[in-house]
């Protein structure tokens, strides 16, 4: 009986002390795991202060030039061309004669006419003269009313009659008038198609072309992230290359300056598909007539006044399939990811017209190794880029 209690009181001591023991164990494999992640490094980025500038990076478009206006000149009636009036190429004035067509016919025409008319008069004349007779003898019931109403009658017909014939009379004048075929438009006339003695009628197309020259049409196209822009700092793209907004010059072919300022005009009302581009048409004075239709001219566009936008490094941007976006180190320095509307592009980065703000830090380099909500050291990108230039 004793020996059995002693021996399962041992056994219990026995079992507790290594109940104990297992305790430190088991201490050491929770712990084990938080001193190690403790220890382990915090991910090394590079990250840069986000600065404002005002917005007023210059631009520089190519501009196509084109005619505010151009006419295609054409016959508005049939006959030979009796004269050519002007030389190929030489500059015309609006109401300049350019052809004359043989009048010869439609001056007979007009006389035909004008001999239908008086002979449409006489017999109106007439009609009213049996009326006021036929009426008089209506009234003392010698003829039937009858008799009345068809001298009545005759009487608005011969009427009729005058106003068919005098607006044949008109057509036939509008006829003759067209004989001498004038310059709609002040401009440089172009290669004439026909010549003296030539068969035109109103089928036979352009005859020449008058082309506008003074002003002349500038026509630049803006990509979207300007318009963007644009729209974001002026709240109209129009306002934006107004002349309170913008001064634009002009640079020739050749490199020299065109002394004429442009002015802004009208703009497209879509995004060209095939080039992500909008038109903008500005207009400029030519009176020198060095600008022709169909060249080409740079157009700088400088803002005169700029708002103080974020800058934003372009090592910085990222994309992913909802837009741009950029990682930043916040007060905390861990990761957060933002999305940013960009405006236009700079020498060191592109002007950010919503996301960010100055003095904000985003990530430039060590982007790789990061995700949103993780901490990390940061290194100062001015820092690095100094170091370098010392050991460069």
């Amino acid at each position: 009986m004793f020996t059995a209690t002693k021996r399962f009181t041992a056994t219990k001591r026995f079992t507790s002390t290594k109940r104990f023991a297992a305790i430190p164990v088991l201490l050491a494999l929770f712990i084990a795991p938080q001193v190690v992640q403790a220890a382990q490094p915090l991910p090394v980025v590079t990250a840069a202060t986000i600065e404002t500038q005002a917005d007023g990076v210059g631009r520089t478009y190519l501009g196509r030039l084109e005619a505010v206006q151009a006419v295609n000149i054409t016959s508005r009636t049939e006959g030979f061309i009796a004269r050519r009036a002007f030389e190929e190429g030489q500059f015309v004035n609006a109401g300049d004669l350019l052809y004359e067509i043989e009048p010869a016919l439609h001056q007979a025409a007009v006389a035909q006419a004008k001999a239908q008319l008086d002979s449409a008069n006489a017999t109106a004349r007439h009609a009213q003269t049996h009326l006021n007779r036929i009426q008089r003898l209506g009234d003392a019931r010698t003829v039937s009313q009858s008799d009345v109403d068809t001298a009545l009658a005759a009487r608005d017909t011969a009427r009729a009659a005058v106003a068919q014939a005098q607006a044949a009379l008109k057509t036939q004048e509008l006829q003759l008038s067209y004989t001498r075929i004038t310059a709609p438009i002040s401009g440089r006339i172009g290669v004439s198609h026909f010549h003296t003695g030539s068969l035109v009628s109103p089928a036979s197309g352009v005859m020449t072309e008058i082309v506008q020259l003074d002003p002349v049409r500038v026509v630049i196209s803006v990509n979207e992230r300007d318009v963007l822009s644009a729209t974001h700092t002026s709240g109209d793209l129009g306002q934006a290359f107004s002349d309170t907004h913008m001064a634009l010059s002009l640079r020739l072919s050749d490199g020299s300056p065109y002394m004429k300022m442009p002015v802004f005009e009208s703009l497209g009302n879509r995004i060209e598909a095939q080039t992500g581009t909008l038109p903008v048409r500005l207009t400029v004075a030519n009176p020198e007539h060095r600008l022709l239709p169909g060249g080409t001219v740079n157009v700088t566009a400088q803002p005169r006044t700029g708002d103080q936008l974020p800058v934003l490094p372009a090592q910085a941007l990222q994309q992913n399939a909802t837009g741009y976006f950029v990682l930043l180190v916040n007060a905390e320095q861990r990761i957060e990811a933002r999305p940013v509307r960009l405006g236009a592009q700079t020498s060191h980065g592109y002007f950010v017209a919503e996301g960010l703000q100055g003095g904000e830090s985003v990530v430039t380099e060590g982007l790789q190794q990061i995700q949103p909500g993780m901490k990390v050291s940061v290194r100062d990108a001015s820092d690095v880029s100094a170091a370098a230039a010392k050991k460069g």
